[in-house]
């Protein structure tokens, strides 16, 4: 089986401090602080809709280690198989059918 996290390296977290991203609607957060083998590195991961107003929100601090990357690779895949992996929709209200319009 694919892992869907495997981009998630030690390198990885060298490009910026905030990471925003999305596996479809399973929509996940990182933001690092301190140094490479020194600092940490926290997770969220929420519903599908922006950080800012998200209310089901889960997270994890990690160390910035070797070990700790590899737990959070696994505390991802864990998140994404509990929360499920919808394609990405935009959650519209149904359509209701109006008769003689």
């Amino acid at each position: 089986m694919e892992d869907r996290f495997d981009f998630l390296t030690m390198d990885f977290f060298t490009r910026a401090e905030v990471f925003p991203g999305s596996l479809g609607a399973f929509r996940y957060r990182f933001q690092r602080e301190g140094w490479l083998g020194n600092g940490a590195l926290q997770a969220w991961v929420y519903e599908n809709t922006c950080f800012e107003l998200a209310k089901d929100v889960e997270t994890e601090t990690f160390p910035w280690t070797e070990k700790g990357v590899a737990a959070l690779r696994l505390w991802m895949a864990e998140k994404y198989a509990a929360r499920g992996g919808e394609p990405y929709r935009i959650p519209y209200p149904p359509v209701q059918n109006q008769e003689g319009a």
